[in-house]
């Protein structure tokens, strides 16, 4: 009987959240916790207390099991954090409490009997206080132990739970033969939208036109979504998703047995948010977490065939809820593109893994051959669903020992079956891994191996010198400074040691004012360097023109003619690579899809390092798989909760009020804020917004004049009305003498007295901030600014 009691709790219960109402994420989570209290057999029912005590201490209550709900949900969502400790963390907020409360229960009373008051009063006072502290006594144990903290945050109603979906089934050989399941972890597509949508400000997001007439912003504004069927119909609410894969290694590759625990995971985000968004680790969402040695065995058809299937639901029915701005509304999902590294994309795809062959590039048809002489995307043959479709069918035509795949194709895709979507109009190249990990490190060792080697402008130390001379000196890429270089070896080998790809974009960006003085302006590998730094600042730039469309096109098939003309020829010629020919076809997969920055896999790759520091805290291999996914669902309910989706939230480092007379700049606050120069305001040094730290020495990109010029300033401070909790720079404008090809940046300097102005974070044309770098120049002091990326108006 007491079971089937405790079934009927769990199970039948009306829920709180009737549909049709809408709760803000505060409110959701104080109902969560009186609800998830009900389901715990120890905790003394509410209705009980209501009708005992007084409602104030119900109230009282209910905050502090809320912020204790809170506390505990970012513990949990912390990487580093093992689950064990949290109980104990949670009994000493307990026992914290417990004293505070008996502490000022005795005070209240002691003062009460030094003063003149009747006994009987005296013992009403205390009757009433000892029932508010029995009501107050042990209030965290709904969460006291791992157990309770499970159930109460898998009832959570934004919570979405991973579900193990078995795969195949083996023996092994242990004292008797043993039948074991091989399972992945899946996380359905629908529940995590459908807790996503109950948050207001994520609707607000989806709901918002970030289209600019005439340019290529985002997905939105490419070929693809125009075409398709279901997300160019404006009769339905579409959401968007980008797929993602990647095989990443849960342990020290050093130790034994590093690639037993090594996992594939498979992420998506939501097409329909801004790529500045989608930035954040709490917009990519884990979709499928499954181990490699199972995906070589099964094959990738298998792991996705559950997800294939849902899309396929969700592209044609949709699903439908009540939720805010939009109401009841039929909600459809499509996949919109498919963004991995070249390898992981081949695999998917069907496509041969050996860049080493003909056929290699799933755009076009193009051989090792011709892409040593070809330049241009119309110089080759684009694939099309009608070839795919000859090339699948030839493939069970063909003698497998002679040959195993169909000019590159080796097996149909699962994949193909969504509904609009097509392997061969995919669309998707990762510059990450094409640029910043195969072209960049190629190229500069081509380039600095001519210099140092040959040319011997700069020896390999002196090169190593000034790297360290400049990142001890500059306030910004200090965290992405490369490794010290070890040797240049002859072209067509990468650069050493090996870096990260944040590292050689760093590299490749400064290098010109690193080295600026000791090159002179007319030397070829110069020139090209130049040519590479102007291309890179182009792929990666944030919005496009169909004039700058046209223009990369030209420039990549310069910048290759330049490559083959200094390094293909001679003793020392090197060949193009299968990534060079990829650049080919970055114009079109812009055309398409919008800017390339919007596939990079830039941040999934960094949301791998929140699964290996689990594995490395938790420690337990038994169903590696199941802790993760259960683990990184606990951080994406915590960010629900905490609204850091919307990424509008300022951290602020020290601060103080401050009269604004104590202020150089108090001019110009009083003329913004129409304020008087007695009044105060608030004043800090350092602020972090949207995971972007800014500093007081800081540079950022206002504005572009009507020039084309951008206009820069160097953060001062940042000021915050009292009364309010937005904040604002307050720059110290510079003006450009001009921008200096040599060194590729703009040359810049201070006006005297100095121009204040104050400016909104929202305001800012770019919100990430530039380096300036000082040096001498012709016996002067000479100070530069280079861009992170091309940027214009």
């Amino acid at each position: 009987m007491f079971n089937f009691i405790r079934h009927l709790k769990a199970y039948h219960k009306t829920s709180p959240f009737a549909t049709g109402t809408h709760y803000t994420v505060s409110d959701i989570a104080s109902a969560s916790s009186s609800q998830s209290g009900l389901d715990d057999i120890c905790q003394t029912n509410v209705a009980d207390i209501h009708a005992v005590h007084a409602k104030s201490a119900v109230d009282c209550l209910t905050d502090i099991q809320t912020e204790a709900a809170s506390l505990a949900a970012s513990l949990r969502a912390n990487s580093s954090i093992p689950y064990s400790v949290i109980p104990v963390i949670m009994d000493s907020f307990n026992n914290i409490l417990d004293r505070t409360v008996s502490s000022v229960q005795s005070e209240m009373l002691n003062t009460l009997r030094t003063s003149d008051i009747s006994a009987d009063s005296l013992k009403e006072v205390e009757l009433k206080m000892n029932r508010q502290a029995e009501t107050l006594h042990d209030p965290l144990k709904v969460l006291s132990t791992r157990y309770r903290q499970d159930k109460f945050f898998e009832s959570h109603p934004l919570a979405v739970k991973p579900e193990t979906v078995v795969v195949g089934q083996r023996f092994e050989t242990r004292e008797n033969p043993v039948l074991v399941y091989d399972t992945f972890e899946y996380v359905s597509v629908e529940s995590t939208l459908r807790s996503l949508l109950q948050n207001k400000n994520y609707v607000e997001l989806l709901l918002a036109d970030h289209c600019m007439p005439g340019m290529l912003v985002d997905f939105q504004d490419g070929l693809r979504y125009k075409n398709h069927s279901l997300f160019s119909d404006k009769s339905k609410f579409s959401i968007v998703l980008q797929l993602f894969y990647d095989g990443m290694g849960t342990t020290n590759p050093l130790r034994g047995q590093s690639s037993m625990y090594n996992v594939g995971v498979f992420y998506y985000v939501v097409k329909n948010f801004p790529n500045v968004y989608n930035s954040c680790f709490a917009n990519v969402h884990l979709l499928c977490l499954a181990y490699s040695a199972d995906i070589k065995v099964y094959g990738f058809d298998s792991i996705l065939g559950k997800f294939v299937d849902e899309m396929k639901h969700l592209s044609m029915y949709g699903f439908n809820g009540n939720f805010p701005i939009i109401g009841n509304r039929q909600i459809y999902v499509g996949l919109g593109q498919v963004s991995c590294d070249n390898l992981a994309l081949n695999s998917i795809f069907g496509f041969i893994e050996s860049f080493s062959g003909a056929h290699f590039c799933m755009i076009c048809f193009a051989t090792r051959d011709d892409i040593q002489t070809k330049f241009y995307e119309e110089d080759f043959e684009r694939r099309t669903a009608a070839e795919y479709d000859i090339d699948v069918g030839n493939l069970s035509n063909m003698d497998c020992q002679s040959k195993c795949h169909s000019r590159g194709v080796k097996h149909p895709c699962v994949l193909n079956t969504i509904p609009d979507f097509h392997v061969t109009d995919n669309y998707c190249l990762d510059i990450m891994h094409i640029v910043l990990e195969g072209i960049i490190p190629v190229e500069l060792g081509c380039i600095l191996y001519y210099l140092c080697n040959l040319q011997r402008y700069f020896s390999l130390a002196d090169l190593r010198v000034k790297m360290e001379n400049f990142w001890s000196v500059i306030n910004v890429d200090k965290h992405n400074k490369p490794p010290e270089l070890n040797t240049l070896e002859k072209p067509g080998h990468r650069i050493s040691p090996s870096m990260k790809a944040v590292q050689s974009w760093a590299l490749m960006k400064y290098l010109p004012l690193i080295l600026g003085d000791v090159v002179p302006a007319d030397n070829d590998h110069w020139l090209f360097l130049l040519h590479l730094s102007e291309m890179v600042d182009i792929i990666f730039a944030r919005r496009f023109t169909l004039g700058m469309v046209s223009y990369l096109r030209e420039l990549i098939a310069e910048h290759l003619t330049m490559f083959k003309q200094l390094y293909c020829m001679g003793n020392d010629a090197v060949a193009l690579r299968p990534k060079h020919h990829l650049l080919v076809h970055l114009p079109s997969v812009i055309l398409h899809s919008g800017p390339l920055i919007g596939m990079n896999c830039l941040c999934y790759e960094l949301k791998n390092s929140f699964f290996k520091r689990c594995a490395h805290i938790m420690c337990n291999f038994t169903n590696v798989c199941k802790t993760l996914a259960y683990r990184q669902q606990q951080y994406t309910l915590y960010a629900k909760m905490s609204n850091a989706h919307v990424r509008d939230f300022f951290v602020v480092g020290r601060n103080a009020c401050v009269a604004i007379f104590s202020l150089t700049y108090a001019s110009a606050l009083c003329e913004k804020f129409s304020l008087q120069m007695t009044d105060d305001i608030v004043v800090t040094n350092s602020l972090e917004r949207a995971s972007v730290v800014y500093k007081e020495g800081f540079h950022v990109v206002v504005d572009v004049d009507d020039t084309g010029l951008p206009v820069f300033g160097m953060i001062e401070q940042f000021v915050c009305l009292p009364d309010s909790s937005e904040w604002f720079m307050v720059l110290q404008s510079l003006r450009i003498d001009c921008f200096v090809s040599h060194y590729h940046s703009y040359m810049v300097d201070y006006p005297q007295p100095p121009l204040y102005r104050i400016v909104s974070f929202d305001d800012l044309i770019d919100y990430h901030a530039v380096c300036l770098f000082s040096k001498t120049v012709a016996g002067r002091q000479q100070h530069f600014i280079r861009l992170q990326y091309h940027i214009f108006k």
